[in-house]
């Protein structure tokens, strides 16, 4: 499932009963094998988490 505001980068791969979470970013030629949580940026091969979004401004 790919949650509201979910982006998905080009060529990447996305395996069957994976979420996407809300607000998250997959990025470009990654292989998600696993759920992505909301509001956190995850790529790579497999795709992990390797940051979360602040939704505050970073204040």
């Amino acid at each position: 499932m790919i949650k509201k505001n979910a982006c998905i980068g080009s060529h990447s791969v996305v395996m069957p009963g994976v979420t996407i979470g809300q607000n998250s970013i997959a990025g470009a030629f990654s292989f998600v094998n696993s759920d992505i949580p909301d509001d956190s940026i995850a790529f790579g091969i497999p795709a992990k988490v390797k940051m979360k979004t602040d939704d505050n401004g970073g204040k």
